[in-house]
Formats: C-alpha cells, sequence, structure tokens
C-alpha cells in the first residue's frame, strides 16, 4: 500500500474551504469553485500512471492546489518519492507540504518549469499531470505553461491534461506549432461539472 497521509474529514472540509476562498480572490487562475471531483481524480491518476509505466523520472503534478489529485495519484500506486507538486500560490504550497510530507513541494510558476525542477534536483520526468485551467488563461500564459512542459518531457511522454469544455485544453496552434498529438478520454459525466481527461505527447 502506498504510504502518504491521507487528510481526514475535517482537513478534506478545509482544502475545499481554502480553494474556495482562492477562487473567490481570484477566479481565472482557479478555473473552477471546488477542486476536482473524486472520479475526476481517479481517472487523472489511472491515465498517468499508465503513461508513467516503464518510464524513469518523477511525475510532474501542475496545480497541485488543494490536493484532490494528489490523493489519487498516491492512491493509484504512484510512489510519493517519484511525485513533485508545483503550485504557484503560496498559501496552498503551505497546505500541501502540511498534508503531503512525502512528494516533493514545488512552490512557483509551471511557466518555468525546467529552471523550478533543476532547483529541486529533478533530472528526469516520467509524465506530466496538469489541473490547470489551460482555457481560461491568457494566450501568452498557456503557451509558456506548455512549452515549459515539454522543455522537461522526453519524445513520447505526455502530459495529461483535464478539461470540462468541448475543446481539446491545449489550442490548435500549440498543438500544430510544438506537433503534439491529442488523445481524448471518454466524458466524465458523473463529475461536477463533466470532464473529460486528454492526453497530449510529440511522438
Amino acid at each position: 500500500m502506498p504510504s502518504f497521509e491521507r487528510p481526514d474529514g475535517r482537513d478534506s472540509r478545509a482544502g475545499t474551504a481554502l480553494f474556495l476562498k482562492r477562487w473567490l480572490r481570484n477566479p481565472l487562475s482557479m478555473g473552477a469553485v471546488v477542486p476536482s471531483g473524486r472520479l475526476l481524480a481517479e481517472a487523472m491518476a489511472r491515465t498517468t500512471l499508465g503513461e508513467m509505466t516503464g518510464r524513469d523520472g518523477h511525475v510532474i503534478e501542475l496545480g497541485a492546489g488543494t490536493g484532490e489529485v494528489t490523493k489519487a495519484l498516491l492512491a493509484a500506486g504512484i510512489p510519493a518519492d517519484r511525485l513533485a507538486l508545483v503550485e504557484r500560490e503560496a498559501e496552498l504550497a503551505s497546505f500541501l507540504r502540511r498534508h503531503f510530507p512525502g512528494p516533493r513541494i514545488a512552490e512557483g510558476d509551471a511557466a518555468r518549469l525546467p529552471r523550478l525542477l533543476d532547483q529541486h534536483g529533478i533530472k528526469s520526468v516520467a509524465a506530466v499531470v496538469s489541473s490547470l485551467p489551460l482555457l481560461s488563461l491568457p494566450t501568452e500564459i498557456v503557451n509558456g505553461i506548455v512549452h515549459s512542459v515539454f522543455e522537461v518531457l522526453p519524445r513520447g511522454a505526455a502530459l495529461v491534461q483535464f478539461t470540462y469544455g468541448p475543446s481539446p485544453p491545449v489550442p490548435k496552434s500549440l498543438r500544430e506549432g510544438l506537433r503534439l498529438v491529442g488523445a481524448r478520454g471518454k466524458r466524465i459525466w458523473r463529475n461536477v461539472p463533466p470532464a473529460v481527461v486528454w492526453t497530449f505527447r510529440r511522438p
């Protein structure tokens, strides 16, 4: 069994309250009013586990927030010492440090991912899983994030990204510029709101 500190009900409520507070301050940076639902988090974890199998290096979680996807990644069997959580907001990063002592916590901007990982001694990456709201962020920020992700990912390795929208979360012009191939998972209708998990890779 994976070893990690699972927040109890009180801590989960505290995480939801913290997430809501951050959303009220800056809705576009959070993307949703509440953290990812359990079914979505589990779908992202299953996809990520499949993508990292047979590859060395860390799984990098972008926009870890209050750790809903993190819990699912650990429960799926991804070792804590191969997981690194990237969170830009200091308050959320502090929450992650309290509740997830195993993974590395990298506080900083995903658009500067290569430098951030280097600062934490992470030399190789097996997969990147993202909860960042790419469809609601400004174009230049999305470009910076996606370029940074594929700067650290080896060819063939995947970015796992969910979206609530009907379109791919990585814009067409960016996919074409980086020559990315996208694959769409099934819509998770029981998530609120319904969501889709995508994978993107450079062949």
